[in-house]
């Protein structure tokens, strides 16, 4: 039978085993979540989330999705971001359907609350008290037998899990609003796969959708990455074949020797940068599958950023008791944390006696600004987000307030992430009502990929933790627009940068600061499920105006890009380069409505014969064959051009009115200039070589429609 949880919430657990997923109670048995279908998860979108789409479900029309947004790209790559953790986890294709929400049809949708129903279940009260910003409510089998489709299941198993979207919102996928519907969903769906809430506040899985430290009222952008604590849920839920991750257990327990029911553990490789929570059982006890490595652990109680409210399933769970009179205390000392080595497939134990709470402190308002300065932080607030960190330098945290003052240490968890030694001040060009504000420098080592650190508040004996709310990312990409060209041509505009609609384009680093991507060529495998080019390649994505490019190669010191066709009609076009959640600053480019350029090679012009091989000195092209040059920068010929898709083959009849001039002035008929069918961004000019061409190494030159040439190339011809 199917019984049905009160909703995973996205807002402003298993009892000692693995992370904090979502569970049912029966009696004094208490059973995790899981999906069964999970090589397999149809999920559809409803076919009113639409860009520009408004909802009058609040009682007032609201516009819920921004004009300049592609939710269905936003689905899509939630789905595609799960899929890529390297679990035995498979979203399908998205699909579309004009179905709304319904607990019990076994299809799981993606739309917007339409009913005062659904609203009750968001909690919407009022234009002033909108609730959650989204809604994953599962259903499952309370026990195990047959599915209605014949599949057997046990208990727990999910059901159903329709995503209800709040309709008093704006949502975006180009940073308009603070409701990215890219990253909200990519939570949700977590919560889809049985994950609940967690304790580490850089998580996608952190239940905030708030980037409060990264400004007010900018979305979260962090939530579309997993983190490692998505990572080791989801191998430890859905392992794939032959994977063997280690074990850590251990017992939490107060000085009197009774249980830590329910507190918040931490589990960090400061080597490796793997950062995962959990939470204890009733007992006290708990246990975590991790990467192999070396680990220290920590725990807290849950009544601080994250709170009993926070955990979906106890929501559900009154019974559960949580014990929360006590502070922050690592297994060794915090001090001197030990060091628990985990093995692949071994098990590794840590116990914790905690220390019980100290009076007079609480969780400071925090604030964060350059290293060793002053006077440049002008506000701090409570952490309800994480705080995006660029690695490869050092930064000031301010503290105001709970408590702290001069006297206070800070200590940090984390890969390559330290305190520098004598930093701690008083800011002296600062005057807080609350009190003085106290600053620490902090530095961090740069690093290839994304990584979770702590900070921790100390002062005397207390201690305030502030778990995983550093997001350590690569150091900031950085390019010029000049270094935005014709990957044909390797030519911009006046000296200048210059993108085509549609066009094939590089992009260069700063010459002696490779930190565009990965520093080992990466490039894409195959078209994705719904026959596109990749938008996120090698941890890069690359948009213009917001929008994401298709990416042909990513590389640290140079990225490959096809330009979406959603620039056409525009002068210029923002690009920005993000490598795992760190954002380069913003470059506008101008935007040509063509530039055809030609593909060329030391040995002449990208050129295949009438037989496809290449048009070589030794393999040249007879009089009277066909050859095609190849090239980009067309522009958008036609409406029917989708970005990242392979061109369409063209009408019957179709020229494209190009034209190509050999030697000496020689003009010839251009039977095809267009996009190559099939292929992606790339130009095509294809034509019979008269019988009175040149022969030997002839040189080519040619246009588009609209007369725009080439650079000149050259091809053989005998």
């Amino acid at each position: 039978m199917r019984n049905l949880l009160a909703f995973a919430m996205l807002v402003a657990v298993c009892p000692a085993h693995g992370y904090i997923r979502q569970y049912f109670r029966v009696g004094n048995t208490i059973t995790p979540l899981r999906r069964a279908d999970n090589a397999g998860i149809q999920y559809y979108l409803n076919a009113l989330v639409v860009t520009g789409a408004s909802s009058s479900a609040t009682g007032s029309a609201v516009q819920v999705v921004s004009p300049s947004s592609d939710p269905v790209a936003a689905a899509r790559a939630a789905l595609a971001t799960w899929n890529r953790l390297g679990a035995d986890i498979k979203f399908l294709p998205l699909k579309s359907t004009t179905a709304l929400h319904d607990r019990n049809d076994g299809k799981a949708v993606i739309t917007f609350a339409a009913n005062s129903y659904d609203l009750s279940i968001l909690g919407y009260a009022s234009p002033q008290s909108t609730g959650a910003i989204a809604v994953t409510d599962n259903t499952w089998y309370t026990s195990g037998g047959l599915a209605p489709d014949g599949t057997t299941v046990v208990a727990g198993s999910i059901a159903d899990s329709d995503i209800l979207l709040n309709p008093a919102l704006t949502f975006s996928t180009d940073g308009s609003t603070p409701y990215d519907m890219q990253a909200v969903l990519t939570h949700e769906l977590g919560h889809a796969l049985g994950a609940d809430h967690t304790g580490v506040i850089g998580a996608a899985m952190f239940q905030s959708a708030a980037a409060f430290l990264n400004g007010v009222g900018k979305a979260n952008l962090n939530q579309r990455v997993l983190s490692s604590d998505e990572a080791a849920f989801a191998a430890a839920v859905y392992p794939l074949p032959g994977t063997a991750p280690g074990t850590l257990t251990g017992k939490v327990s107060a000085a009197d020797g009774s249980a830590v029911q329910h507190g918040l553990i931490t589990v960090a490789d400061t080597s490796s940068g793997v950062m995962t929570g959990t939470i204890t059982g009733a007992d006290g006890t708990y246990s975590v599958q991790v990467p192999a490595g070396t680990y220290v652990v920590y725990a807290e109680p849950l009544n601080g950023i994250v709170g009993r409210s926070n955990i979906v399933s106890f929501i559900q769970d009154p019974p559960a008791v949580v014990t929360t009179a006590f502070q922050p205390t690592f297994a060794g000392s915090l001090a001197s944390p030990a060091k628990i080595t985990v093995a692949g497939g071994a098990t590794a134990s840590a116990d914790i006696t905690v220390a019980p709470p100290v009076a007079g402190i609480s969780s400071p308002l925090v604030a964060f600004g350059t290293a060793g300065g002053a006077g440049d932080i002008t506000s701090a607030a409570p952490v309800l987000g994480p705080k995006i960190i660029p690695s490869g330098q050092s930064f000031d945290v301010g503290v105001l307030g709970g408590g702290f003052d001069t006297t206070m240490t800070v200590q940090v968890v984390g890969p390559g992430i330290s305190v520098r030694a004598g930093s701690i001040r008083q800011d002296p060009r600062v005057n807080f009502l609350a009190g003085p504000l106290v600053r620490a420098t902090i530095d961090v080592q740069a690093r290839a990929t994304p990584a979770l650190a702590s900070i921790l508040f100390i002062k005397g004996s207390a201690v305030v933790a502030q778990t995983g709310t550093l997001v350590l990312v690569p150091p900031t990409p950085t390019f010029t627009s000049k270094g935005v060209v014709s990957s044909a041509s390797g030519l911009g505009l006046n000296g200048d940068g210059v993108v085509t609609p549609g066009g094939l384009v590089t992009i260069y680093d700063i010459p002696g600061t490779p930190n565009l991507g990965p520093a080992a060529f990466v490039q894409p495998a195959q078209f994705d499920d719904y026959g596109k080019l990749p938008t996120v390649l090698g941890g890069v994505t690359v948009t213009f105006d917001g929008t994401p490019a298709p990416v042909f190669l990513a590389w640290n010191q140079q990225l490959n890009v096809q330009v979406p066709f959603e620039v056409a009609g525009r002068k210029s076009t923002v690009v920005q380069v993000d490598y795992f959640g760190s954002t380069s600053a913003p470059a506008t480019v101008p935007v040509a409505a063509s530039q055809p350029a030609l593909f060329t090679y030391p040995g002449g012009a990208i050129a295949g014969n009438q037989d496809y091989s290449l048009n070589t000195a030794t393999n040249a092209a007879s009089r009277g064959s066909v050859i095609s040059l190849y090239g980009t920068g067309l522009g958008k010929t036609s409406a029917d051009l989708q970005t990242g898709v392979g061109a369409p083959v063209p009408p019957p009849g179709y020229t494209g009115g190009g034209s190509c001039t050999l030697g000496g002035g020689k003009n010839v008929s251009v039977a095809f200039t267009g996009w190559t069918p099939s292929a992606v961004g790339l130009a095509q000019w294809s034509f019979v070589i008269p019988a009175d061409s040149p022969t030997g190494t002839v040189s080519v030159q040619c246009s588009d429609s609209t007369g725009a040439a080439t650079q000149a190339g050259t091809i053989y011809i005998k």
